[in-house]
């Protein structure tokens, strides 16, 4: 998985745990919804910059990088780099 998928399914993960949909994240984070929208919707125009993935995690109260990371805390095992 890519940086950029990891960022799409960890903001899903945020939409989920907060019971909110693209347009109230949108207004929580002071973004524009056709914005977001192409950010995390169902199909993916746009990658989240680092300025927003990091804006996210604040406002949600998540760690910096928790975007980034995996649900193991970002620790790989893999020695191959597939």
């Amino acid at each position: 998985m890519n940086g950029q998928d990891m960022r799409w399914h960890k903001a899903q993960q945020l939409l989920d745990e907060n019971a909110l949909d693209v347009a109230t994240m949108a207004a929580c984070l002071g973004q524009a919804e056709d914005k977001l929208e192409g950010m995390l919707g169902a199909d993916p125009r746009r990658a989240i910059p680092d300025k927003l993935a990091r804006l996210m995690e604040q406002t949600f109260s998540k760690p910096e990088g928790w975007l980034d990371q995996g649900d193991d805390g970002g620790i790989s095992y893999d020695l191959f780099g597939e």
